[in-house]
């Protein structure tokens, strides 16, 4: 199947950050910084912000069942029992990939040899603006859409993580993200994701992603209840 993917640009001044995100990442939980915390993070976030580039690119396909434990989004059938459980009752589905760019790896580099306390809080604030950018063109995607599910990414519950070779074929990352892929599968720039996300009149949603993820002793492990 021919997949043509699109391609989205953040605007300038587009991209954000959550800081209570990446205050979580940094390991704050219940716990407020303190003031000298705050004007660290607000330093960084202008930082970050500044050498970031939002790039987004998705195709749509559609979503088959070749066996109670697999689907086939185009590209051959993935054997998973969580992504099947996932996409059940979706007719289609987008193939989603986004990056903040090299930018903040450069950053997070230049800052772990010089201030590594400060190349932490830039790691933190990259994770998050990666995950607001995906869900702000997630939501400009689905804006028409009767209903869709949370995206379910590569390395999610059984979903195997070498299916990232097929995203990059599939979705062109190389050529439309500058996304390159690693031998242990691991994307360049760092603060990149791919995902899948259903679509259908049947679509399901939990609403929080780290259910799909099996690691429940993770220091990052948002509260589930």
């Amino acid at each position: 199947m021919d997949i043509v993917p699109s391609l989205r640009l953040a605007a300038p001044g587009e991209l954000r950050a959550d800081r209570s995100e990446a205050l979580r990442y940094l390991g704050y939980g219940k716990n407020a910084p303190d003031e000298a915390v705050l004007e660290l993070l607000e330093a960084c976030e202008k930082e970050l912000l500044d050498a970031a580039q939002g790039r987004a690119c998705w195709a749509r396909v559609p979503v088959r069942f070749p066996s109670e434990h697999s689907v086939d989004l185009g590209f051959g059938p993935i054997e998973s029992v969580s992504l099947a459980k996932h996409l059940k009752g979706c007719h289609s589905a987008l193939l989603f990939a986004a990056t903040i760019g090299i930018g903040a790896d450069r950053l997070v580099a230049r800052w772990s040899r010089l201030r590594p306390s400060r190349s932490a809080v830039i790691d933190a604030l990259g994770s998050s603006a990666i995950e607001c950018w995906c869900d702000d063109v997630e939501r400009e995607l689905t804006k028409d859409e009767e209903k869709h599910c949370d995206r379910f990414s590569p390395g999610y519950g059984d979903f195997p993580l070498h299916h990232q070779k097929d995203f990059m074929h599939c979705l062109d990352m190389g050529r439309m993200l500058g996304i390159s892929l690693s031998d242990s599968l691991l994307m360049k720039p760092a603060k990149s994701v791919t995902a899948v996300i259903g679509l259908g009149a049947s679509a399901r949603t939990c609403g929080n992603k780290c259910m799909f993820c099996e690691k429940k002793n993770c220091i990052y492990r948002e509260v589930i209840v």
